[in-house]
Protein backbone atom coordinates (compact mmCIF):
# COMPACT_ATOMS: atom_id res chain seq x y z
CA UNK A 1 0.00 0.00 0.00
CA UNK A 2 1.40 3.07 -1.11
CA UNK A 3 1.79 6.18 1.71
CA UNK A 4 2.31 9.54 1.89
CA UNK A 5 3.23 11.87 4.85
CA UNK A 6 3.95 15.24 5.79
CA UNK A 7 7.05 15.47 7.42
CA UNK A 8 8.15 18.58 10.09
CA UNK A 9 9.64 21.51 8.97
CA UNK A 10 13.69 21.41 8.60
CA UNK A 11 13.37 17.29 8.76
CA UNK A 12 16.71 16.09 6.39
CA UNK A 13 16.62 12.48 6.11
CA UNK A 14 16.75 9.14 3.96
CA UNK A 15 13.38 7.90 2.06
CA UNK A 16 14.14 4.21 1.44
CA UNK A 17 12.03 2.49 -1.42
CA UNK A 18 12.88 -0.60 -3.18
CA UNK A 19 14.19 1.28 -6.22
CA UNK A 20 18.16 1.48 -5.30
CA UNK A 21 18.91 3.79 -8.13
CA UNK A 22 16.27 5.90 -6.22
CA UNK A 23 17.37 5.57 -2.81
CA UNK A 24 21.13 6.49 -4.15
CA UNK A 25 19.91 9.87 -5.24
CA UNK A 26 18.22 10.29 -2.29
CA UNK A 27 21.61 8.99 -0.60
CA UNK A 28 23.92 11.48 -2.55
CA UNK A 29 21.39 14.44 -2.07
CA UNK A 30 21.69 14.10 2.11
CA UNK A 31 25.04 13.42 1.58
CA UNK A 32 25.36 16.83 -0.44
CA UNK A 33 24.13 19.24 2.36
CA UNK A 34 25.67 17.29 5.43
CA UNK A 35 28.78 16.05 4.33
CA UNK A 36 31.68 16.12 6.47
CA UNK A 37 34.00 14.25 4.08
CA UNK A 38 33.31 13.70 0.92
CA UNK A 39 29.88 13.75 -0.76
CA UNK A 40 30.69 9.99 -2.27
CA UNK A 41 32.26 8.62 0.85
CA UNK A 42 29.26 9.87 2.90
CA UNK A 43 26.51 8.87 0.30
CA UNK A 44 27.78 5.36 -0.07
CA UNK A 45 28.25 4.91 4.19
CA UNK A 46 24.13 5.92 4.14
CA UNK A 47 23.88 3.57 0.90
CA UNK A 48 25.04 0.52 3.25
CA UNK A 49 22.47 1.39 5.43
CA UNK A 50 19.78 0.77 3.19
CA UNK A 51 19.66 -2.82 2.94
CA UNK A 52 19.05 -3.01 6.40
CA UNK A 53 16.41 -0.03 6.69
CA UNK A 54 14.92 -2.41 3.67
CA UNK A 55 15.17 -5.71 5.60
CA UNK A 56 13.66 -4.20 8.83
CA UNK A 57 10.31 -2.35 7.08
CA UNK A 58 11.85 1.16 7.17
CA UNK A 59 10.96 3.46 4.67
CA UNK A 60 11.59 7.38 5.99
CA UNK A 61 14.34 8.03 8.63
CA UNK A 62 15.97 11.23 9.20
CA UNK A 63 16.35 13.64 12.25
CA UNK A 64 14.83 17.84 12.66
CA UNK A 65 15.21 20.42 15.09
CA UNK A 66 12.53 20.01 17.75
CA UNK A 67 11.94 21.88 21.38
CA UNK A 68 12.81 25.16 23.18
CA UNK A 69 16.31 25.05 23.19
CA UNK A 70 18.64 25.43 20.03
CA UNK A 71 20.15 22.36 19.58
CA UNK A 72 17.66 19.83 20.22
CA UNK A 73 17.09 17.53 17.73
CA UNK A 74 14.77 14.44 17.09
CA UNK A 75 15.25 11.12 15.13
CA UNK A 76 11.78 9.83 12.97
CA UNK A 77 11.64 6.67 11.41
CA UNK A 78 9.23 5.27 9.64
CA UNK A 79 8.70 1.72 9.80
CA UNK A 80 5.84 -0.54 7.47
CA UNK A 81 5.78 -4.06 9.06
CA UNK A 82 3.50 -7.03 8.11
CA UNK A 83 1.02 -9.01 10.15
CA UNK A 84 2.36 -13.21 9.65
CA UNK A 85 -1.47 -13.89 8.40
CA UNK A 86 -4.57 -10.83 7.77
CA UNK A 87 -5.01 -9.14 11.16
CA UNK A 88 -7.31 -11.00 13.11
CA UNK A 89 -11.01 -9.16 13.64
CA UNK A 90 -12.07 -5.61 12.95
CA UNK A 91 -9.34 -2.46 13.48
CA UNK A 92 -10.63 -1.06 16.54
CA UNK A 93 -10.15 -4.81 18.15
CA UNK A 94 -6.77 -5.02 16.78
CA UNK A 95 -5.75 -1.55 18.26
CA UNK A 96 -6.63 -1.98 22.00
CA UNK A 97 -5.29 -5.31 22.00
CA UNK A 98 -2.29 -3.51 20.69
CA UNK A 99 -2.50 -0.78 23.84
CA UNK A 100 -2.54 -3.26 25.85
CA UNK A 101 0.85 -5.07 24.40
CA UNK A 102 2.39 -2.02 24.92
CA UNK A 103 1.47 -1.58 28.54
CA UNK A 104 2.69 -4.73 29.26
CA UNK A 105 5.93 -3.90 27.51
CA UNK A 106 6.38 -0.58 28.43
CA UNK A 107 4.83 0.73 32.04
CA UNK A 108 5.74 3.47 32.97
CA UNK A 109 4.75 4.74 29.25
CA UNK A 110 0.90 6.75 28.85
CA UNK A 111 -0.94 4.55 26.33
CA UNK A 112 -4.13 4.63 24.45
CA UNK A 113 -6.35 4.25 21.33
CA UNK A 114 -6.92 7.18 19.01
CA UNK A 115 -8.67 8.09 15.30
CA UNK A 116 -6.32 9.38 12.84
CA UNK A 117 -7.81 10.02 9.11
CA UNK A 118 -6.39 6.71 8.48
CA UNK A 119 -8.06 4.84 11.50
CA UNK A 120 -7.48 3.67 14.62
CA UNK A 121 -4.31 4.04 15.48
CA UNK A 122 -2.05 3.20 19.01
CA UNK A 123 -0.23 6.71 20.40
CA UNK A 124 2.80 6.06 23.39
CA UNK A 125 4.39 9.00 25.35
CA UNK A 126 7.95 7.60 27.01
CA UNK A 127 10.48 8.44 28.77
CA UNK A 128 14.19 7.77 30.94
CA UNK A 129 17.45 7.76 31.50
CA UNK A 130 19.45 4.88 29.68
CA UNK A 131 22.81 4.18 31.14
CA UNK A 132 25.44 4.03 28.96
CA UNK A 133 29.40 2.42 29.53
CA UNK A 134 31.52 4.45 31.20
CA UNK A 135 28.63 6.04 33.74
CA UNK A 136 27.50 8.26 30.72
CA UNK A 137 23.37 8.47 31.16
CA UNK A 138 21.62 9.83 28.65
CA UNK A 139 17.62 10.91 28.56
CA UNK A 140 15.76 9.86 25.94
CA UNK A 141 11.50 11.04 25.00
CA UNK A 142 9.93 8.98 22.90
CA UNK A 143 6.60 9.27 20.85
CA UNK A 144 5.57 6.19 19.05
CA UNK A 145 2.14 5.40 16.67
CA UNK A 146 1.65 2.24 15.89
CA UNK A 147 -1.70 2.36 12.78
CA UNK A 148 -3.24 -0.88 11.49
CA UNK A 149 -3.25 0.32 7.66
CA UNK A 150 -6.86 -0.64 6.08
CA UNK A 151 -5.13 -3.65 4.03
CA UNK A 152 -5.40 -5.53 6.73
CA UNK A 153 -1.64 -6.81 6.42
CA UNK A 154 0.44 -3.98 7.79
CA UNK A 155 0.57 -1.84 10.29
CA UNK A 156 2.68 1.47 10.33
CA UNK A 157 5.26 2.11 12.99
CA UNK A 158 5.89 6.15 13.65
CA UNK A 159 8.43 6.78 16.20
CA UNK A 160 10.11 10.44 17.02
CA UNK A 161 12.45 9.82 19.73
CA UNK A 162 14.96 12.94 21.20
CA UNK A 163 17.35 13.59 24.07
CA UNK A 164 16.04 16.21 25.61
CA UNK A 165 13.47 16.20 28.56
CA UNK A 166 12.06 19.94 27.48
CA UNK A 167 11.32 18.98 24.36
CA UNK A 168 8.66 16.13 24.89
CA UNK A 169 5.49 18.65 24.20
CA UNK A 170 7.58 19.38 20.99
CA UNK A 171 8.24 15.70 20.39
CA UNK A 172 4.81 14.70 20.73
CA UNK A 173 3.06 17.58 18.51
CA UNK A 174 5.77 17.03 15.71
CA UNK A 175 4.93 13.41 16.05
CA UNK A 176 0.75 14.02 15.84
CA UNK A 177 1.16 16.49 12.76
CA UNK A 178 3.40 13.12 10.84
CA UNK A 179 0.94 10.31 12.09
CA UNK A 180 -2.32 12.41 11.45
CA UNK A 181 -0.81 13.60 7.66
CA UNK A 182 -0.39 9.70 7.30
CA UNK A 183 -2.66 8.88 3.99
CA UNK A 184 -2.44 6.54 1.30
CA UNK A 185 -1.09 7.26 -1.87
CA UNK A 186 -2.86 5.83 -4.05
CA UNK A 187 -5.72 8.71 -3.42
CA UNK A 188 -2.99 11.57 -4.13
Amino acid sequence: MPLQIDLPPGFAGLPVGDDDRLNRRHAWMVAENVAASSVEEFGSYLMALVPTMQANGIRVFGKFAVGPRKGDVATLTLGVAQWPDTAPGSRDALVAAMAEEYRGRHKRAVVQPVRLPIGPAVVAISGGKFHLPERDARTQIKAEYQIPLPDGRSVVILSVVAESEDAWPAVAEATAKVAWSLRSGEAA
